[in-house]
C-alpha cells in the first residue's frame, strides 16, 4: 500500500506546471470554440432549464410555506387554550370569581385543557420536523 501511496503523491508533485490553478469560463469557452468545427454555433449547446426541477422546486417551497403556517397557527392556538396572558381560556378560567360558573368548568375541564395543550404542543414539534426536513432535501435537491 506504501508502493502506490507514494507513486500517487510522486505524480501528484510532478503534475505539469502549465496546467492553469484557477480556470476561468472564458477560457473554457474559448478551450470548446478551438476544438468546435467552424460551422458549429457553441451557443447552441447550452443546456435549457430542466422544467421537471423548477416544478419539483416550486412544490418544495409551497409545502415549506404550508408547513410554516400550519406551525403558526397551531402554536397560537396552544397560547390561546393554555396561554399565561389574558385571552386565553387558562387564564380566563383561573382569574374568574368563585362563586361562577366558569369556576365549575375550570374544575372539571382545566386537566383536559391542559392535556390538549400538551398534545397540540407535541402536533407543533413533529410538523417542525418535517419543516426542517423539507429545508434540508430543498438545498440538497432532493425531493420531500
Amino acid at each position: 500500500m506504501n508502493i502506490f501511496r507514494s507513486r500517487f503523491f510522486n505524480m501528484l508533485n510532478e503534475a505539469p506546471e502549465d496546467l492553469p490553478t484557477d480556470p476561468t469560463l472564458d477560457a473554457e469557452q474559448q478551450a470548446v470554440a478551438t476544438t468546435m468545427e467552424p460551422q458549429t454555433d457553441v451557443s447552441q449547446l447550452d443546456v435549457p432549464d430542466n422544467p421537471e426541477i423548477a416544478l419539483k422546486q416550486q412544490q418544495s417551497a409551497r409545502t415549506i410555506q404550508t408547513l410554516e403556517t400550519w406551525i403558526g397557527e397551531v402554536e397560537n392556538f396552544i397560547d390561546y387554550l393554555n396561554g399565561t396572558e389574558e385571552g386565553s381560556i387558562n387564564y380566563t378560567l383561573n382569574s374568574s370569581d368563585c362563586d361562577s360558573l366558569l369556576t365549575d368548568v375550570q374544575r372539571s375541564e382545566s386537566k383536559k385543557i391542559s392535556r390538549l395543550a400538551q398534545d397540540m404542543s407535541s402536533l407543533s414539534e413533529s410538523l417542525k420536523q418535517y419543516l426542517m426536513l423539507a429545508r434540508r432535501k430543498e438545498t440538497s435537491r432532493d425531493s420531500i
